[in-house]
């Protein structure tokens, strides 16, 4: 009797801190402090979570048929999904396709499910019946895509709609496919910005491709640095700095966003602008900022190394003027406040391991080898960085860390 009892609010328990857990790892993969051994661990408490629903499946899948008639969180759908994946429940998972088909602000979340689905669960063709699933699929998951094919109907909605084009691209490249430069030259003649910008995505992280094609994106992102959209803006000047870490040298001075300007400094990792950052420093709204993108060149953690501010309560916070009691966003939340003459000593007795003109990512040689290492043993906000310079999508920064073999 008591068991009976037990083994629904265990079942419901295991599923919220699932959930639960799927939202804090979106927070640590964005850490400026924590390494790869620390989302091994993360990951582990992600599967003994999902452990303990499979082997109350049957509860467990009672429980998620009632949540899957309620408004669901992110969270929520992906501990759904992921137990329907890990069990074969085709009823479970046919409605959060459903589910992220009439919302497609979810969609990612069904990426992210995808991305832990075990290679052996026989719903694989249900997960692949979305296309823009498949093409995630096929570029992140390449172990899988031996049979995967994109008819050209399916390549024209996909680009009309704008989902998935940069991993459909990447896959047509990959797979020699007579419908990639059709394609390819549909997107960047579009005059959709975001559109473009998954082409770009797709051609520098797609080899070989001819220098046509890579002088081609290069010229789009250029354009796109200008956009009026922060996003699109954002994205294709970190797209230019990690692929061609010179090319913005002299692009730099024209960019009218300090924060903009400020991370581009880091993407680039060229240790000359170590003098620039330190500028910032006495500047309370861009100091963590600066002090970001210190770390992205050198790898100095200011807590470990002697530079962090040892008091917080004299420095100028930012208030909202609108509001008394909301405050405004902290965009660097959690980074602690640098102390420029303490990284001033600091980078004087580091400075002579540095190139100036020379590339680098926590402290690393942009090398193969130096990005291997980023990966290995960098911290987990910097990853996705090591992987563009390599030519890859940095989505796979957000795999289960245990699939992996860096």
């Amino acid at each position: 009797m008591l068991v009976r009892r037990v083994q629904p609010v265990l079942a419901e328990q295991y599923a919220d801190m699932l959930a639960q857990n799927y939202r804090m790892r979106g927070t640590l993969l964005s850490s400026h402090s924590h390494t790869f051994r620390d989302l091994i661990q993360f990951d582990r408490r992600i599967l003994k979570c999902l452990k303990g629903m499979t082997s109350l499946k049957e509860q467990s899948s009672v429980y998620l048929q009632g949540q899957l008639q309620e408004p669901l969180s992110a969270g929520e759908l992906f501990s759904i999904a992921l137990f329907a994946a890990s069990t074969d429940d085709e009823f479970l998972l046919s409605g959060c396709l459903g589910l992220t088909q009439a919302l497609p602000r979810l969609q990612p979340v069904l990426f992210s499910v995808a991305g832990w689905m075990p290679a052996q669960s026989t719903l694989w063709p249900l997960m692949l019946s979305l296309p823009a699933c498949r093409a995630y699929v096929a570029a992140i998951r390449s172990n899988l895509t031996a049979s995967m094919m994109f008819s050209q109907q399916e390549v024209l909605t996909l680009i009309e709609q704008g989902r998935s084009v940069d991993y459909l691209l990447h896959f047509l490249c990959r797979s020699a496919s007579p419908l990639f430069v059709p394609a390819l030259e549909t997107v960047f003649s579009s005059g959709r910005d975001e559109l473009i910008l998954q082409g770009c995505r797709a051609v520098l992280c797609s080899h070989p491709l001819t220098d046509k094609y890579t002088g081609m994106a290069v010229r789009h992102l250029l354009l796109l640095a200008r956009s009026e959209k922060d996003d699109i803006r954002f994205c294709a000047v970190r797209s230019l700095t990690t692929h061609q870490a010179g090319l913005l040298r002299s692009e730099l001075s024209d960019l009218s966003e300090p924060r903009l300007r400020i991370q581009a400094m880091g993407w680039s990792g060229l240790a000359e602008y170590i003098p620039s950052l330190l500028a910032y420093f006495d500047t309370p709204e861009y100091a963590r900022l600066s002090a970001l993108s210190v770390i992205a060149i050198t790898g100095s953690l200011p807590e470990r190394d002697g530079w962090l501010h040892k008091r917080d309560d004299d420095v100028y916070l930012p208030v909202s003027s609108a509001s008394a009691d909301i405050p405004v966003r902290d965009p660097e939340q959690g980074v602690g406040w640098p102390e420029r003459a303490a990284f001033e000593d600091w980078w004087r007795t580091q400075e002579g391991n540095f190139t100036h003109d020379t590339s680098y990512l926590c402290g690393q040689l942009t090398s193969p080898e130096g990005l291997n290492r980023v990966l290995r043993q960098g911290y987990l906000n910097l990853r996705p960085l090591a992987l563009m310079r390599m030519g890859i999508f940095p989505e796979q920064a957000t795999l289960p860390a245990e699939d992996l073999d860096w």
